[in-house]
């Protein structure tokens, strides 16, 4: 299963967030991570430039997991990755063609998003 990971909004691009350094920052506390450890393989690639957005193409976190069971584990993770930041940008992750927005850091988050995915697996539908 794979999951993309990508960067907008929050404090940090309010101040002129870096998404390259963000993804960075994430991609090495995601390999660190000993629940994901054997189960997850983690990449950077660049994703495409945003509406409104000019320059560079924004970095995002590829994800290939190698089961179901590591899904909770890496939304836990990004989850305390973005509480664990003082300027913390919204993350947007994406699976199958459903994108859920990371905006706190609170635990009710990765069920919020787990729910949404394993309801749109069961009904084929979309959410935001």
């Amino acid at each position: 299963m794979e999951i993309n990971l990508s960067f907008g909004g929050g404090a940090a691009e309010e101040q002129g967030g870096d998404h390259t350094q963000a993804a960075g920052s994430l991609r090495r506390w995601l390999v660190a991570e000993p629940e994901l450890r054997g189960r997850a393989r983690v990449a950077g690639k660049a994703g495409e430039v945003g509406e409104g957005h000019m320059g560079d193409a924004l970095e995002v976190v590829n994800v290939v997991l190698a089961n179901s069971i590591a899904l909770g584990s890496l939304v836990t993770a990004v989850v305390a990755w973005r509480g664990s930041r003082a300027r913390a940008p919204q993350v947007r992750l994406e699976r199958n063609g459903v994108v859920v927005t990371v905006q706190d850091s609170s635990p009710e988050t990765v069920e919020r998003i787990l729910a949404i995915w394993n309801g749109s697996a069961a009904s084929g539908g979309d959410a935001e």
